[in-house]
């Protein structure tokens, strides 16, 4: 029998998870959900599961030039737009059922103090390594409004695969740039002609190239991001920005007068890491950073694409020159999760918003996340189509799982159970250890988690001979797939807290009216769903 299933028998294990810090300049959208977060809130329930002891912590990507674009358009200021947005991105991770144990907004106390001596004390290391190193660049300029056309202002193609860009970056190839190397650039407002000038700024450098693909190579990176890396860093001489001339962001000592000095947020990513690492020594107890060389903690970051670059050349590649920190051990990289065909996109309202989805009667956030985790988003882009969607609400969920759970709970006897077969103890063993294998490695698939939990689903056998048993084996593998239905299957068969693998043979008796509180699964017609759809994608607007 597996150690699972068996109390007392692991010795449980510290892990920090930190998806990316969320842009507050919008609403999160499914988009957002269905990669990074989904995924490392699926990875933390599991690990809770088996009885390890996971903490999630993220934040706010508040000096990130897109807030002062958003601050722009909404007559607003930067730091009202980051913490209006911020509060939101809150909201809407709790909506879908995202759990976070600290979420840090670095431009707001109690974290802003912390996080600014976090990046002093952490560029003075790196300086005194070598590895903060000046140098000149030509920026974009705009005279008729005094504005250093950097970040989101600055508009153009990718000077590696000729997509439109904004910023020195490409979402299409995961290409990362300085702002001279951008093809046709131009100004995102009317405001007059680009002049180039010449400025000062700081970069990091980071180790050779063969150096940091050895490390990601241990880490398990696919070749095609490493050969993103690499070409970055040939084209950029192995470094990585540090500052730009933005007025909003945290300013640092400027090398020249009249130009702004700030700290560039792909840079910022590694102090805010490392802050990440203090907060889980913090709240776990464990008392160390979890980037110590020898915490013993299990880090892991999951990101997008986009972020290929700030993550393994800004933090994995600098903190090999740190000295004192260790890189993440995981770094799960995910690609895009599209809207039927087209990438998501807040500014042109191409999205399905969480709010929105958890707002519907009609629509379990249980089957929304279901159905995002059946994707394959490790292997390449999946596309969130309605109808692909409401045949899985309706049918695969509703109407089978639906029946089959309300059968076995109409079963339940009002007295605690025999012991369960062996031979279901076993099966629901190897289930629990073929989502650990997903769940829990260098590469994960959120599809082959929800696999572990449909063969459960869809063994009939066990759920005639132990309906009993075979609930509470669906409320654990359930759990990180669809958290109601698992918490709530769990608390009607007399269980407390959260499903626990190790109070599996726990035979409690079933909460009294167990049998007539059965959980039910919503089945959405179209119209439920189209409420929640961008106005392109409803009925009357589809030809």
């Amino acid at each position: 029998m597996s150690a699972l299933l068996t109390t007392g028998t692991r010795t449980p294990r510290h892990y920090l998870l930190v998806p990316p810090e969320a842009t507050p300049n919008g609403p999160l959208h499914l988009g957002h959900i269905g990669g990074p977060f989904l995924w490392s809130d699926m990875i933390a329930r599991h690990l809770r599961v088996r009885g390890d002891l996971p903490l999630v912590i993220t934040g706010s990507d508040v000096y990130e030039s897109y807030v002062t674009l958003r601050a722009h358009a909404e007559d607003s200021t930067p730091t009202e737009v980051a913490a209006r947005y911020g509060r939101r991105i809150q909201d809407d991770l709790a909506a879908m059922d995202i759990g976070i144990d600290a979420f840090i907004t670095p431009d707001q106390e109690p974290w802003k103090e912390q996080f600014e001596a976090e990046v002093t004390a952490c560029l003075a290391r790196l300086d005194e390594r070598g590895a903060v190193l000046t140098r000149t660049e030509r920026v974009p300029y705009c005279a008729d409004s005094g504005r250093w056309v950097v970040g989101g202002w600055l508009q153009g193609r990718c000077p590696e695969c000729g997509a439109g860009v904004a910023s020195y970056f490409c979402e299409e190839c995961s290409a990362h740039f300085l702002p001279e190397a951008v093809l046709d650039p131009r100004p995102l407002l009317d405001e007059g002609l680009l002049a180039w000038r010449e400025i000062t700024s700081r970069f990091l450098t980071v180790p050779a190239t063969g150096v940091l693909d050895s490390v990601l190579a241990e880490r398990g990176i696919a070749r095609g991001h490493r050969d993103t890396v690499a070409r970055f860093l040939d084209r950029d001489g192995l470094t990585i920005r540090l500052t730009a001339p933005q007025e909003w962001g945290l300013s640092l000592p400027a090398p020249q007068p009249g130009v702004p000095h700030a700290l560039f947020p792909y840079a910022g990513i590694l102090m805010f890491a490392r802050l990440a690492g203090a907060v889980h020594g913090q709240l776990s107890g464990t008392g160390v950073n979890a980037f110590d060389p020898d915490s013993g903690v299990t880090t892991i970051t999951t990101l997008g694409i986009d972020n290929v670059i700030p993550t393994l050349v800004g933090i994995v590649g600098t903190s090999l020159l740190h000295g004192g920190m260790k890189p993440y051990d995981r770094c799960l990289i995910n690609h895009f999760y599209q809207l039927a065909g087209r990438k998501f996109s807040t500014s042109a309202r191409h999205a399905i918003w969480a709010a929105d989805v958890a707002a519907a009667p009609a629509l379990d956030v249980d089957a929304v996340r279901y159905h995002l985790a059946r994707a394959d988003l490790e292997a390449g882009p999946a596309s969130f189509e309605p109808e692909d969607f409401l045949a899985t609400a309706r049918g695969t969920l509703a109407d089978d799982l639906g029946k089959r759970i309300a059968d076995a709970f109409r079963t339940l006897a009002p007295t605690a159970p025999a012991a369960p077969a062996t031979a279901l103890t076993a099966r629901l063993d190897a289930l629990l250890t073929e989502q650990s294998a997903a769940l829990d490695g260098t590469r994960i698939s959120t599809r082959r988690a929800v696999d572990a939990f449909d063969a459960w689903a869809a063994d009939t056998a066990a759920a005639e001979v132990g309906a009993y048993w075979w609930l509470k084996g669906l409320a654990l593998l359930g759990f990180p797939v669809m958290p109601r239905l698992a918490a709530r299957t769990w608390h009607l068969l007399g269980g407390t807290g959260e499903p626990r693998a190790r109070t599996f043979h726990a035979a409690t008796r079933p909460l009294p009216g167990a049998q007539t509180q059965i959980p039910t699964l919503s089945r959405p017609g179209a119209a439920d769903l189209a409420a929640c759809l961008p106005a392109t994608l409803r009925p009357e607007n589809r030809t």
